[in-house]
């Protein structure tokens, strides 16, 4: 266990969270059985959730509004990319959907490979714990992230991932919403980042499924791609 934390001592797990009173102080105190650096960016939250991780031993980051899971990952990144030594950063979701070995797995990886960012993927190792309409969806969306930007992914909108501190000083994200995920793979094309993917599960609760993204921002991702896609060509 203690070599584990030693070896993840430069990495750093950016925990976003909005409203996740229920479930944010296990999901933490699993991290921090594995990771030392753990740094919640509470998004205004209106709940108990800034209360409860105060009285954790992790850094917090606060924004006064909710600005969205895309500017709470950016609040995240700029904080590290002002640590001395740090080596890598983990996206990880509040909402208990991920699992912790996985992203120990990610953490691994992200210190060893060559590439900048490493893409959690649900297939086809678990694509089977995944609702059939979203696994569609999922599957779509993939496909016009690959024709729209030419960056082959088999699951475009998965929240863990890993990234070199390096990479992240490269980034320059700019959407605050789910958006940011689109942006992220455009500029992934744009300024060649090498980047490949490891399978992660996902935990599906009644919980996760009503906090996490809806169906129907499948159409609002590809309406955001086609726009991306259209801003970087003219």
């Amino acid at each position: 266990w203690k070599r584990v934390i030693m070896l993840f001592k430069d990495i750093y797990v950016v925990v976003p969270a909005y409203n996740e009173q229920k479930v944010i102080k296990d999901i933490i105190n699993n991290l921090l059985k594995k990771f030392p650096n753990v740094i919640v960016v509470n998004d205004g939250s209106n709940d108990r959730t800034l209360e409860i991780i105060n009285e954790l031993d992790i850094q917090v980051l606060s924004h006064e509004i909710n600005l969205g899971v895309g500017a709470a990952v950016q609040t995240g990144f700029d904080y590290v990319s002002n640590i001395p030594n740090a080596k890598a950063v983990i996206t990880f979701d509040a909402d208990g959907q991920h699992l912790v070995n996985d992203a120990v797995a990610m953490a691994k990886e992200i210190l060893i490979c060559k590439e900048g960012i490493i893409f959690g993927t649900r297939f086809p190792k678990h694509s089977k714990n995944i609702p059939k309409v979203k696994r569609i969806v999922l599957k779509l969306i993939a496909r016009i992230t690959d024709l729209v930007t030419g960056v082959t992914l088999s699951d475009a909108h998965n929240g863990l991932k890993a990234y070199k501190v390096s990479t992240i000083k490269e980034l320059e994200l700019q959407f605050s919403s789910y958006s940011y995920e689109s942006e992220l793979i455009t500029q992934v094309a744009k300024k060649k980042i090498d980047y490949k993917e490891m399978p992660t599960d996902i935990k599906y609760t009644s919980y996760s499924i009503k906090k996490g993204q809806k169906l129907l921002n499948g159409l609002l991702i590809i309406e955001d791609l086609l726009k991306l896609w259209k801003w970087n060509n003219y």
